[in-house]
């Protein structure tokens, strides 16, 4: 991924969880929905595009996240925030009632996903708790561990290069986490 879009993501992810006031986790990603007037609703797979989910403008110009019911909630956690990525990041579009799934460009889904881990499993508030494994991450998380695995793979660079807290926006996300990493039980 393009380092920039991937910054760009990284820190819309910790503004996310300002903005949201986040200070704990697991995550609830339907309480970060509602705080951008998103709205969740779970469907029947044969009514979406995509297997997991997508993100629609209304004609009235609200917009709507539909999610997969069949899938199980860890998937869809990761499902709703990746959408709410596509919606924080600007990757919606001008068209009312969907996207137009043929100008979705992989680096949109991309930045979407990285969106969505960021959020979901914060890197400094993995480090402030020592959490290594994925089994740790998917637990404290409640993400799935395919989610936690790739997680901690990209956890284990970040602990070798040992550069937490570098940017304001991520010291600002780690304090509001402050009062659950002192208090935080394994």
């Amino acid at each position: 991924m393009n380092y920039g879009i991937y910054k760009n993501a990284r820190n819309a992810s910790w503004q996310c969880l300002i903005d949201c006031n986040v200070i704990s986790l697991p995550i609830n990603p339907i309480a970060i929905a509602d705080k951008y007037d998103l709205k969740c609703k779970l469907v029947d797979p044969k009514t979406i595009k995509g297997t997991s989910g997508e993100i629609r403008k209304k004609v009235d110009g609200s917009v709507v996240i539909l999610f997969n019911a069949n899938h199980p909630k860890v998937i869809q956690a990761f499902t709703i925030m990746h959408e709410i990525g596509h919606y924080v990041l600007g990757y919606l579009g001008n068209e009312p009632l969907s996207r137009n799934y043929n100008s979705i460009r992989p680096e949109e889904e991309q930045a979407a996903d990285r969106f969505a881990a960021d959020i979901l499993m914060p890197a400094c508030v993995l480090w402030g708790l020592n959490i290594h494994t994925p089994e740790e991450i998917a637990k404290l998380c409640n993400v799935s561990m395919q989610a936690a695995t790739i997680r901690a793979e990209r956890m284990e660079i970040l602990y070798q290069r040992n550069k937490f807290l570098l940017h304001p926006l991520e010291r600002q996300a780690y304090a509001q986490f402050g009062r659950f990493i002192q208090n935080y039980k394994r």
